[in-house]
């Protein structure tokens, strides 16, 4: 471990990139807990393999544009001479570099979570998020008791465990029946809280799938009910 400020700063620095893969990955992926090894292996496999990158692409404008880049012989040779004369352009170029690795690490992320495969996922990620992003799809909830709770899903524990200690938060518009009743009524409530442990079948409609259906009934009467060719 660094024991400097500086040298803190730049281990910051350099695994900067892993740590932007890890933490997109994360946000758009079932959330799982991998062993602290692991971890820390993608963090630095990342930012290894995203600075290699980005020095590789910047040795070859280097050798394109050699009047427009920093002298990294200069660099090597006089070290803070050379910092002190060019510290300006140094410090531009150091960030563009740094940020073009996050980049890096944050589109290989975005790749990574759009390819997981369902296996890793949990049954609740598939029907939240994984068939139709960004939908926020009506849910029924067939309770234990049974007793029949629906709304709008608003969130859900993205844990790729399918375990039972987790919630749904379900909004408006929201019906209940009660156990042994015939008909859903209206909530007057804003929102609803299930555990999972108390779930048995959580049924999901999707608007867009919906829509989709529909345009589609629509296009094949449209075509049904037009005139006969002669």
């Amino acid at each position: 471990m660094p024991t400097t400020g500086s040298g803190l700063l730049l281990l910051v620095v350099l695994l900067l990139p892993g740590l932007t893969f890890v933490a997109l990955r994360e946000r758009r992926s079932s959330e799982r807990r991998p062993t602290a090894f692991r971890e820390s292996g993608a963090v630095v496999f990342w930012s290894v393999t995203t600075e290699f990158v980005t020095l590789a692409l910047f040795a070859v404008v280097r050798s394109l544009l050699p009047e427009l880049t920093p002298d990294v012989g200069r660099l090597v040779r006089e070290g803070g001479a050379y910092v002190r004369e060019h510290y300006v352009s140094l410090g531009w170029w150091g960030a563009g570099l740094l940020a073009f690795s996050c980049g890096l690490a944050a589109a290989a992320a975005m790749r990574a979570a759009a390819g997981r495969h369902p296996s890793g996922m949990s049954a609740w990620w598939m029907l939240f998020d994984g068939w139709y992003p960004g939908e926020n799809p009506m849910v029924g909830c067939l309770l234990e008791d049974g007793s029949y709770l629906e709304g709008r899903q608003a969130s859900f524990n993205v844990s790729a465990d399918d375990s039972p200690d987790r919630d749904l938060v379900l909004v408006q518009p929201l019906k209940y029946r009660p156990p042994g009743g015939t008909e859903a009524r209206p909530l007057p409530w804003s929102a609803a809280c299930v555990s999972a442990r108390r779930i048995v079948t959580v049924f999901v409609s999707y608007p867009l799938a919906e829509r989709a259906v529909g345009a589609g009934e629509e296009g094949a009467a449209g075509a049904g009910s037009g005139p006969a060719a002669g």
